[in-house]
């Protein structure tokens, strides 16, 4: 053993080992403050905490041919040396990376993706640390074979026992990245229309107009046709009035203009058009299509009522009858004339 030579690598590398981590604890981070990112003095800080365990190790491995260890000792040895730098090395990944998507997820301002990222990093770093002890595993030489088949038959099983809760994850995700709709939002998929009041993991809590709880899977939301209301500058109404056959010509050109001036008065509506467009059966029918500035489907239904009120008022003062079905029979006498019934 040459007793100098291991003193000397000793405190040699405790030298430059203090060293590294007073440049990382006390004069870097003086230049990464003046960044706008905290990021880097996070990275700076993981980096002073490492130093010392990683100056340890490198000081092991350069005393090892000083220390002149036997055989199985030597072995065990570097097994344990080789442990410790998977151990480093794995904890600084899994420090650093959780704080990478961490700021990532924050960044995007999406809170259900930081509590999605936050549920799910304990499950990253098992993968880290599993990554880490293979690696480790096989640089010392053990037979991989047995591993990998045990891993691949455990995925299998474990891929179709999560098959489902995985395809309503990847829809969770889909429904963050995408934003087909947000909580609070009023929507309508297939049957049901309701507000959004929460989105899960798994499901999707909606409230409809009748007050009781809809729990929708989020992957039978993402695979149907979603129409979000929210996302409405404003509401398109469009529907027919039909009035009788005894409406004059005078009456009938006064209808657009008298239903204009009922829907100007609305605080949310403004006129779109009403054209007299049909001779029906038992009816002449007026298209009448107008606009409501909001997206409150209440606010939008008062003002429709209060149009319809209006306009039942307007034809009222003016003689101006509402058409319903009927049919008008004529019967024939026998002197040849020709009687209405």
């Amino acid at each position: 053993m040459n007793l100098g030579h291991l003193l000397w690598t000793v405190f040699g590398g405790a030298a430059i080992t203090l060293a590294l981590s007073y440049l990382l604890r006390r004069v870097l981070p003086r230049l990464t403050q003046k960044t706008n990112s905290d990021f880097d003095d996070f990275v700076l800080a993981a980096l002073a905490d490492a130093v010392i365990p990683i100056g340890l190790v490198t000081v092991l491995v350069l005393t090892e041919i000083d220390l002149n260890f036997p055989a199985n000792i030597k072995t065990a040895y570097d097994i344990a040396l080789r442990g410790l730098v998977t151990i480093v090395l794995v904890r600084f990944t899994n420090r650093v990376g959780a704080r990478f998507l961490t700021s990532a997820a924050r960044r995007t301002g999406g809170e259900d993706l930081q509590q999605l990222l936050k549920s799910l990093l304990p499950l990253l770093r098992a993968v880290v640390w599993t990554v880490g002890i293979l690696v480790l595993l096989q640089s010392l030489g053990v037979q991989m074979t047995v591993v990998w088949g045990l891993l691949s038959a455990g995925g299998i099983g474990i891929g179709l026992a999560l098959k489902e809760p995985a395809q309503e994850l990847f829809a969770y995700l889909m429904i963050l990245l995408d934003k087909p709709f947000t909580v609070g939002q009023f929507i309508s998929t297939g049957s049901t229309s309701a507000t959004v009041e929460k989105i899960g993991v798994r499901s999707t809590h909606l409230r409809s107009t009748r007050g009781e709880l809809v729990v929708v899977s989020n992957s039978s939301l993402t695979g149907k046709t979603i129409q979000n209301f929210a996302e409405m500058k404003q509401r398109r109404m469009l529907y027919s009035i039909g009035v009788t056959y005894d409406t004059t010509v005078e009456q009938m050109k006064a209808i657009p203009s008298m239903i204009q001036a009922i829907i100007d008065q609305q605080e949310h509506s403004s006129f779109g058009r009403c054209h007299f467009t049909e001779f029906a059966d038992s009816s002449l029918n007026f298209e009448l299509a107008y606009y409501i500035d909001t997206r409150d489907y209440t606010v939008a239904l008062n003002d429709q009522q209060a149009i319809n009120l209006a306009i039942m008022e307007a034809f009222a003062q003016e003689g101006i009858e509402f058409a319903f079905p009927s049919q008008t029979v004529y019967l024939e006498s026998d002197s040849g004339a020709s009687q209405a019934r």
